[in-house]
Parts: structure tokens; C-alpha cells; sequence
């Protein structure tokens, strides 16, 4: 889509392309010709349509709608009862099964199927929790999706780009990874994979005490938050 600024730096392109030229006497244009200019700088014209958004920009549009009524009503809210609301939306969002796995990193080969299931749990329970405790007040704060996305190329999916707008002109960038219509990471400041900086702090639990240490641990965290 063009912004204003480059509708015009676009219409001033098509102007320059059709000013008058020097030139020297030749043969005047027939009347298919000029129809034919006629048409070029009508089409030249047209206002551009707008593209429709893709599958994943209109999931993540659908994402902060959903939460938008539950971030404003915060205050008035215990953290028990914003994760109530919390835990259907992100269920519906985000690709679980997917950031557990990449969350535990190649330890999760050695878990049993009981440990998984478990831990996607746990994990599932941690993030919704984690979440709520952190929204705790609204100052009239708002969400802006790019209707633009940028290939992932490396494991396949879009980046969905999205900016929060704080009072005082603070701008934070929150960009989704989207595969199959679900979220399957998170860039903090745009660029700082979520999953990463949890895999690296899974990795010291998981050698620690194995598969079990880490359950317990998110499970163990997820109280502590409801608790606040």
C-alpha cells in the first residue's frame, strides 16, 4: 500500500514522464495514439485499491480485539480473573504444542509422551499466567497491525509486525510469527525471540533435574503469579 507521500512522489514521476519536451516538428499522433495516452495517464491515476490483509495479519487483528476488553477493565480485575479470560484467546492464537517443543529445545527428544503432554501443559498455564499478572492497568494504550507481512524463510510462516502505542509517544514493537494461522513466536523490541531467551533459561532447570524439575518449576511459577 502507498502512504500519501509516495502517492504524491508517484503522481510527480507520471507528470515529469508527460511534460513538455524540446522538440522539433514531426508527424502530429493519430487519434488511436492519443487515446491511448488518454488511458495510460487514466490508469496512471487510479486510485489504488487496498490489499486485502492475509490470514495471519487478520489473526493477529482478531487477537487484540479479543483482548482489548479484558486489558481495559485490568484494575478493576484480581490476576486470577484476567487469566480467565486470557487462557481461551491464547489458546486460539498461539501454536502450544509448537513453543513448548522449541521452547525445551533438543532436550524434548529425551521426555517421555507423559512429559510432554505435561510440560505443553504447564507450559500453556506459565505464558496465559505470566500475562496477566503483567497487564495490570490501562492508560489508553492501543495496538497498530501492519497489514504487510515479511516471509519467514527459514522455517516458513510470516512476520505479522505490530507496534503498541503508549501515552507520552511511546512506540513498542511486537512482532508474531505465524504459521498455519498460529503464533508460534514472539520478537520482543521486533527482533528478540521470546522462545529463544526461554530455551536458554529451560536448558540450566532441564540439566538440573530433568524433565520433572522443569514441570514442577512452571507450574510452581504459574501459582505464584495467580497469586499476586
Amino acid at each position: 500500500m502507498l502512504n500519501v507521500a509516495e502517492y504524491g512522489e508517484n503522481l510527480t514521476a507520471r507528470a515529469d514522464m508527460f511534460a513538455p519536451r524540446d522538440f522539433t516538428l514531426g508527424p502530429r499522433p493519430s487519434p488511436v495514439s492519443l487515446l491511448a495516452i488518454v488511458l495510460v495517464l487514466l490508469l496512471g491515476l487510479t486510485p489504488l485499491r487496498a490489499q486485502t490483509p492475509s490470514a495471519a495479519v487478520t489473526k493477529i487483528q482478531g487477537y487484540y480485539q479479543q483482548l482489548m476488553p479484558t486489558i481495559q477493565q485490568a484494575a478493576r480485575l484480581s490476576v486470577r480473573e484476567r487469566d480467565k479470560r486470557f487462557s481461551p484467546v491464547f489458546t486460539a492464537v498461539f501454536d502450544i504444542p509448537t513453543m513448548t517443543r522449541l521452547a525445551v529445545g533438543p532436550a524434548w527428544k529425551s521426555f517421555s509422551a507423559e512429559q510432554q503432554a505435561a510440560a505443553r501443559d504447564a507450559f500453556a498455564g506459565f505464558i496465559v499466567a505470566e500475562y496477566a499478572s503483567q497487564i495490570k492497568d490501562y492508560s489508553g494504550e492501543s495496538f497498530v497491525v501492519d497489514p504487510q507481512t515479511t516471509p519467514e524463510s527459514r522455517g516458513g510462516g510470516e512476520i505479522v509486525k505490530t507496534k503498541l502505542l503508549q501515552p507520552g509517544g511511546r512506540v513498542v514493537n511486537i512482532n508474531y510469527l505465524v504459521r498455519r494461522e498460529r503464533v508460534v513466536d514472539i520478537y520482543l523490541n521486533g527482533t528478540i525471540s521470546d522462545l529463544a531467551m526461554r530455551r536458554d533459561e529451560f536448558a540450566s532447570v532441564i540439566a538440573a533435574g530433568g524433565a520433572d524439575a522443569l514441570i514442577k518449576r512452571l507450574q510452581d511459577r504459574r501459582e505464584n503469579l495467580l497469586a499476586k
